[in-house]
Parts: C-alpha cells; structure tokens; sequence
C-alpha cells in the first residue's frame, strides 16, 4: 500500500483555499481521509492491485489496461491525465509549479511538474476527486514521470520483434517448388526465437517509471490463398525427406501441428501460384508504474506456392509407356 499526504491548507474548494481547520473538517468527511489534526493533513491509502490479463479467446489479440485505485479498477488516462499510483492523481504536465511552499531555491535540472486532480474514490467504474492546487514534483530519478502507458509503448518499440521465415514441405522435395493436388503440405517457420516466435522479455525505465514487457506468440495464421486459413499455435514441424523416403505420394502424412492440403491447383490464379501469407499474432503484456496493460502486434510474411496435377501415364503392354497430356480445364 502506498500513502500520500493531501494537505489541507494546500486545498482549493469551490475557488478558495481553506484554513487548515476548515479544510480538515471538511476531509474528515471525504472517503479514505484520516486528518490529522495538528498537521491538517489528510492520509489517504491508495491501493495497487494489478490483476492477471483476460486470456485470449483465440479469435483476436487481448488489448486491456488495468489501474487499480484502492483494489477498485478505473480508467488509466482521463481529461485530467494519466493515472499515477505513487500520487493517487490524474497527472498533466506543466511547465512550472504551482506551489504555497517554495522557498525560492531553484529546481535541479530535469525536474517535472504537473497538475493534479487527486481522486478521493471509484464509484461504478468512474473517479471521484477534486484538483489540487499544488503541483506534483518529481526531480530527476524520482519514479514516475511519464505516462506508464506511452513508457510500455517506447520499450515495446526496442523489442525488435519481426515476421518470421517461412517454409512449406515441397520447398524440401521440389526444386521448382510445387506442391501436388490432395497430398498434405507442411508449414512451418525456419528461424523460431525471441523475436519470431518468442517469448521476450525486456525491463528497462524511462521518464524515471521501469517497465517490464513480455511479448508472447498467441498464434499463427497462415492464408493459404485458396480462400482457407490455416491456425496454428506454435513454430510448425519441419518437413525432411525422411518424412517421406519410400512412400508412395497417398502415404505422406499430414503435418502433426501445421499442415493443409488444397483441393484444386493454382493454375487458374494470378501468377499461377497461390500467395500463402502467414501472419504472426503477438500479445506483450505489461508492468510498471502501478499499472499494467497488453499490447497486441502482428507481424507477415508471404511466399508463392504453386499446385498442380499430377499427369496421367497410359502403359501400352506392347510399346512404351506414354504420357497423356489432357488439354487444360476452363478457369471459368
């Protein structure tokens, strides 16, 4: 639990700074306000409870953010800023302070002010709170000055994250890289790590808040440019010629954990080839600040496939075995 000290005479109600006495009775009256009556200080709690992401239904990323004001969750950014645990406040920065207390010695260089609007209490979802005439200081190191979310978004953009290569079983078998009407293809990515496949993790602090990221892989979905998509949830298993010494084509099997199998060739489509796009479904969940939060990132890489039929052989008993070479079938 993290404790702030609100002080009264600091206060501005309804456009008027109140004595301190007028000011603690009235905070006595506020929700999680203990006031000392010497001081004119109102202690207020302030909880952080960061709880688990939602897990991903399968179907699209997981994109939350959570803040947690007294175990009660509340949004982290409003008109009056962003959340910021250590204060309680709703932070905006500004370009000087506004302050009863200074003393006339000049801040260090690098110091940040901000305007802010402490919230009292959560009711339904929504911050209850009134602005605060004196501004948060935060000198260099001090934590929390920048907004935990654009932190998370800048350390995400140094992860380095990138579309992985691909590869597809008749790369292996073919050197002019077709693949074969009704016999299973493999799918399956050649260079898995931490910034293909992951997972990766990176903790590093900006604007003096720390954030630590993970990025993890939720899926694979591969277009196979028949119109079907293939979902898969890991790197694939790499086809070798192994998987296919001694068997006739029908006795190919199909991939354990990322295959497909296409029903027509791709001679009717442009190019000739199907365009197969495999496109990679990251979710990096978040930390730092008091805050947590999820970012959903993707990333693609396409190749050509060609399909085509196998050509029929007409055996006559007494001569040669002859191809047939039907003439091609209308792409209307």
């Amino acid at each position: 639990m993290l404790t702030t000290a609100l002080t009264a005479a600091a206060l501005l109600i309804g456009g008027s700074v109140l004595a301190p006495d007028i000011a603690a009775s009235r905070l006595g009256n506020e929700p999680g306000c203990e006031v000392d009556r010497l001081s004119g200080e109102c202690k207020i709690s302030i909880g952080v409870d960061p709880t688990k992401p939602q897990k991903n239904d399968g179907k699209k990323p997981v994109s939350q953010t959570g803040c947690f004001f007294k175990g009660k969750q509340l949004p982290c950014r409003t008109g009056d800023g962003f959340f910021d645990a250590a204060s309680g406040c709703y932070l905006t920065e500004t370009d000087k302070p506004s302050t009863m207390f200074w003393d006339g010695t000049p801040y260090k260089p690098g110091t940040k002010f901000y305007r802010c609007w402490h919230i009292l209490d959560v009711v339904d979802g929504r911050p209850e709170g009134l602005e605060r005439f004196e501004s948060v200081i935060r000198e260099p190191g001090e934590p929390v000055t920048m907004d935990p979310a654009e932190a998370a978004r800048q350390v995400v953009e140094t992860m380095n994250f990138v579309a992985p290569n691909l590869a597809v079983s008749p790369y292996v078998q073919s050197a002019t890289r077709e693949g074969i009407v009704n016999v299973p293809i493999w799918m399956w990515v050649t260079d898995p790590g931490v910034s293909t496949t992951g997972p990766q993790t990176k903790t590093a602090t900006l604007g003096g808040v720390t954030i630590t990221a993970t990025g993890t892989v939720d899926r694979i979905e591969w277009a196979m440019g028949d119109g079907q998509i293939v979902t898969c949830r890991g790197a694939g298993t790499p086809f070798t010629r192994a998987h296919a010494a001694g068997k006739a084509l029908k006795e190919i099997a199909a991939s354990p954990t990322c295959g497909h199998k296409y029903s027509k060739t791709s001679r009717c489509v442009k190019g000739g080839s199907y365009q197969v796009s495999a496109t990679t479904y990251w979710n990096v969940h978040w930390t730092g600040g008091g805050t947590q939060g999820d970012i959903p990132l993707d990333f693609t890489r396409s190749l050509p496939l060609r399909i085509i039929d196998l050509r029929p052989v007409l055996v006559d008993g007494d001569g040669p075995a002859a191809s047939v070479n039907p003439p091609p079938r209308s792409c209307g």
